[in-house]
């Protein structure tokens, strides 16, 4: 059998036409744009991560006061940036991200290196706001003392 005539002369050549070329690099220019900003927010993402956390094992603390009926506890180091729990005494630690930890009441204790939220059986606390930040980002979490009910805004 033998190749019809003239089918060469239409194969084209191999490699990539000018148009294909102009594609890529357009789409590896918007990649590289696109990378920086989401590597910047990835730490603020694990902040709010690490701070949902922490209202998580707050109102679990609050929601254990209330069925056992007896108070339950929160210890924070805010230098060591790390927490016990009176239901667990085990340290925890904070992620690597949060660079700082701050605790702030109306009744400050001078010098007091450790931070206490405590929560009764009636479902109050003995309120404050604690602040986890990494670099310029902060994120507060409240804990109403009526209430004891815990917010991140």
């Amino acid at each position: 059998m033998r190749a019809r005539p003239g089918r060469e002369a239409w194969r084209a050549p191999a490699g990539f036409t000018l148009i294909e070329m102009l594609v890529v690099l357009t789409i590896m220019a918007l990649v590289m744009t696109a990378v920086p900003s989401i590597m910047a927010g990835l730490p603020t993402i694990r902040l709010r991560a690490a701070a949902d956390e922490m209202v998580t094992t707050l109102r679990m603390l609050r929601d254990q006061a209330i069925r056992r009926g007896t108070p339950t506890e929160l210890v924070l180091d805010p230098i060591g940036r790390t927490y016990t729990l009176t239901t667990d005494t085990a340290p925890h630690r904070f992620p690597t991200t949060v660079e700082a930890v701050i605790f702030q009441r109306a009744a400050e204790i001078p010098g007091a290196r450790l931070a206490r939220v405590r929560f009764f059986p009636d479902g109050s606390a003995t309120g404050g706001t604690l602040l986890l930040s990494h670099g310029q980002q902060a994120v507060p979490i409240t804990i109403d003392w009526l209430s004891g009910h815990v917010r991140r805004p």
